[in-house]
């Protein structure tokens, strides 16, 4: 039988986020207990109530949604936070029902006091972490409770890039983002001191960077081949074809925060490797952000809390995405 995961997701409100909400709920053993937005890649408030909106249309309650009051060491470019907005607007998130329930989110809450009340409500079970997003809002609940690690069963984390020959650079635009460091990646750059203290906190923790989920490429074709054919029997694929058509057509979009979502659900799509990662936290902006990873062999095993995803089977994350996608009923 597998486990059920209690689970809070920490995300920022780009559409492969908004889209993990509608993912994870699809997951059997995943119960969401909980949404925090961080005010990174989004505009926090609005985000929060599309949130609360796609929570609506497959009619999942007693969900705690809050923003958090986290701020950054490097702050996204506005042009990036505007995605949340538009779905807000879209008529396939409004028209399920004739008023749509929005609860006022909770505003600068605390991560340490969600989990609190998760655990305590469930039975002092520790709760899934799958941050989609800079992990500041763990950071802080490290320092602030000091039994917050123990709450805590698994972080499952989209973020960083290690640089190899297959992967050159990470995903920060100099063009958008000038002086900024071309070989980190959003999620670490955001806030690199807080990346190193959740690594260095003995949470186990999976991460998925950009080295495995670039390789989940979005673009028109995949819309075309795997959302469109099926949209007007399915409308949880009818939303995606919609959400991800506001970004296919630029370049470098992969489904980088699903891909790590699956994992809640469909492990076996992966394969991981132990490490130590270490995070350059130096004040200078070129170099902030830089991960060094250093896999730990497997002949000589030395204990660590960190796995990294190396690989993961693309046709079989495309296929499951689209299955739990279709098993969704829009109330």
């Amino acid at each position: 039988m597998i486990q059920s995961k209690n689970t809070v997701i920490i995300h920022d409100g780009a559409t492969d986020e908004l889209m993990s909400i509608l993912f994870a709920a699809s997951i059997p053993n995943v119960n969401i207990k909980g949404i925090m937005v961080l005010n990174a890649d989004c505009q926090g408030y609005p985000t929060a109530k599309v949130s609360s909106k796609l929570l609506d249309l497959i009619d999942t309650k007693d969900v705690h949604v809050a923003v958090s009051g986290a701020r950054a060491w490097n702050p996204f470019p506005w042009t990036y936070r505007q995605y949340s907005l538009m779905v807000d607007l879209f008529p396939i998130v409004n028209q399920y029902k004739e008023n749509v329930v929005v609860p006022e989110p909770l505003m600068n809450f605390p991560l340490e006091d969600m989990v609190d009340k998760i655990y305590r409500e469930n039975n002092n079970s520790p709760v899934t972490l799958l941050c989609l997003s800079p992990v500041t809002d763990i950071a802080n609940a490290i320092k602030n409770d000091p039994d917050f690690t123990h709450k805590i069963s698994e972080i499952v984390w989209m973020g960083g890039v290690y640089i190899t020959e297959e992967t050159p650079f990470g995903n920060i635009d100099t063009g958008i983002a000038p002086g900024a460091n071309p070989n980190a990646e959003w999620n670490v750059y955001w806030d690199p001191q807080a990346t190193q203290d959740v690594l260095n906190s003995g949470i186990k923790i999976k991460i998925f960077p950009l080295n495995v989920t670039n390789s989940v490429t979005l673009s028109g074709e995949i819309i075309r081949k795997y959302f469109l054919p099926e949209s007007n029997k399915y409308p949880a694929l009818s939303l995606a074809a919609q959400m991800y058509s506001l970004v296919a057509f630029q370049y470098g979009f992969s489904f980088w925060d699903t891909a790590a979502t699956s994992f809640l659900g469909k492990p076996d799509l992966f394969t991981f490797k132990n490490a130590f990662v270490q995070i350059d936290t130096s004040p200078d902006p070129v170099k902030q952000g830089t991960m060094k990873v250093e896999f730990i062999s497997e002949i000589e095993p030395i204990e660590s809390t960190i796995e990294i995803a190396s690989s993961i089977n693309i046709d079989m994350f495309y296929d499951y995405y689209v299955k739990q996608l279709k098993s969704l009923s829009f109330k």
